[in-house]
């Protein structure tokens, strides 16, 4: 009988801690990157299908010669990215890796070219 409350403790225990992630995410750091942001390019390497969800554009960015690696989800209701499609993302300057990837349009490589961004030579 002890063990059934165990396993109930530990599995609201669990639940409680994916709220605190939710919350962290969508609470403070956007909280972050509307208060104090930057602009780099991040560049799609792979679209991955994660066992619990629909597909994962895994991007990587670079911010002050440094190269920062990330996914998002990708929307199926929206036009799909592919390998090597370059999105705007904005990112919190005392934490780059506090980001949001604007997965909305690919910018073209001919506008990133007129812009000033570190892409660590890429």
């Amino acid at each position: 009988m002890a063990m059934v409350w165990v396993n109930r403790i530990a599995a609201v225990l669990m639940v409680c801690l994916m709220f605190f992630l939710a919350v962290k995410r969508y609470v403070f750091d956007d909280g972050k990157l509307r208060s104090n942001r930057r602009f780099t390019i991040a560049t799609v390497y792979r679209i991955s299908y994660p066992a619990e969800g629909g597909p994962d554009a895994d991007y990587q960015y670079c911010v002050n010669q440094v190269t920062y690696k990330n996914s998002a989800s990708i929307s199926t209701q929206k036009p799909q990215p592919v390998v090597g499609d370059k999105f705007l993302l904005k990112y919190y300057p005392p934490d780059p890796q506090v980001a949001r990837i604007l997965l909305d349009k690919p910018i073209d490589s001919l506008l990133i070219s007129k812009m000033q961004i570190d892409t660590c030579g890429r």
